[in-house]
């Protein structure tokens, strides 16, 4: 049997210019001779419609939940239907092969967990290859929905510090976000949204700062209520540094340069593109213990934190760290050349 390859691939959806995951495998697929085309946004009917504009022979999705996923049940029922109906013509009318990278198991905000299980593992049985980022989530993917052992690839991202400039001091990074230079900074970097457990850091922080210590807070959020309950919930204190915005490419150095470092606190985890940044920035990171985790950090598994409760002493151990070392050790994982094996998701067989 001859390997060759689809080379009219079809992306979904569409990320954004301001998405450096999807920006970077992009710009990798057209760099090794793929026709890549991206799908344009729309409510109902994008799969369809982007199918029939681009006509290609392979389709790779990444987030399908917002194909899923509404505000309240009648509406996540109406666009799941719509799913189900393209995910069928695809595969059975136009008999077009999909790949899919999945990034978590269950949508973040934890609505209508059941009905999405049920269209997540429809969909994920009719995909002729699935990426994922470790053993332990190939294993549950395999377990939860009765997916074959060799359509499931273990693949990592791009690194990230192949897109983010990253040569600016501590000393001058913490100048640009006026932060004194003594002193130790944890940062949370990334959208701020209520299931990444930033009331849980903020008091923690709260607990174990010292006087010279400080939180940086940096990322968009879209809700403004949520942000007045976490300034409410930190008193205010002039230790919590608060950058609510989207971070611009260049300024994103400056951020994880200034941080001792990174705290992501969160309460349920697959795979972070946060917790990727992190380790291209040769950071060490705070973060919820799970197994696939602690595969990839068992070397700082005193950063890792099983329960909420067990953060600040997470924490109050990162003051005692070898910080380079830990940095080092975490560039190196990043650093992983398994990335060029993502031409794998789009080859095929001819005799």
């Amino acid at each position: 049997m001859k390997h060759t390859h689809y080379q009219k691939i079809l992306i979904l959806p569409d990320a954004g210019p301001e998405n450096p995951f999807q920006y970077q495998m992009i710009n990798f697929l057209r760099s090794n001779g793929f026709d890549v085309s991206i799908g344009t946004k729309r409510k109902l009917g994008s799969i369809y419609y982007a199918v029939n504009q681009f006509n290609p022979e392979i389709i790779y999705f990444d987030w399908v939940h917002s194909y899923v996923i509404g505000k309240t049940f009648l509406w996540s029922f109406i666009k799941s239907l719509f799913f189900v109906f393209d995910i069928l013509y695809l595969r059975f009318l136009r008999k077009i092969p999909i790949v899919h990278t999945l990034h978590n198991i269950q949508n973040h905000g934890g609505f209508w967990i059941p009905w999405e299980h049920f269209i997540y593992g429809f969909f994920l049985r009719r995909c002729s290859k699935i990426r994922v980022y470790s053993e332990a989530v190939k294993k549950e993917v395999i377990i939860k929905f009765r997916i074959l052992s060799s359509a499931v690839y273990i693949i990592q991202d791009i690194p990230f510090h192949y897109y983010y400039q990253n040569n600016s001091t501590r000393k001058e990074s913490r100048i640009h976000l006026n932060i004194a230079e003594k002193g130790f900074v944890f940062l949370f970097f990334g959208k701020v949204k209520i299931y990444k457990g930033l009331e849980n850091l903020i008091r923690s922080f709260l607990s174990i700062a010292g006087p010279d210590d400080h939180l940086l807070i940096a990322g968009a959020c879209a809700e403004e209520k949520y942000i007045a309950e976490l300034k409410n919930i930190s008193n205010n204190s002039n230790q919590i540094i608060w950058h609510i915005r989207f971070i611009p490419k260049e300024d994103v150095q400056c951020f994880f340069n200034a941080a001792n470092v990174v705290v992501l606190p969160f309460t349920k985890i697959d795979h972070s593109g946060s917790l990727d940044l992190a380790l291209s920035f040769s950071k060490p990171v705070i973060t919820l213990k799970t197994e696939a985790i602690f595969d990839l950090l068992s070397h700082q598994k005193n950063l890792l934190f099983e329960k909420g409760d067990d953060l600040k002493m997470a924490m109050a151990l990162a003051k005692e760290i070898n910080e380079e070392e830990i940095g080092k050790n975490n560039f190196k994982i990043a650093d992983s050349a398994n990335y060029r094996d993502l031409t794998e998701l789009f080859k095929k067989y001819a005799s």
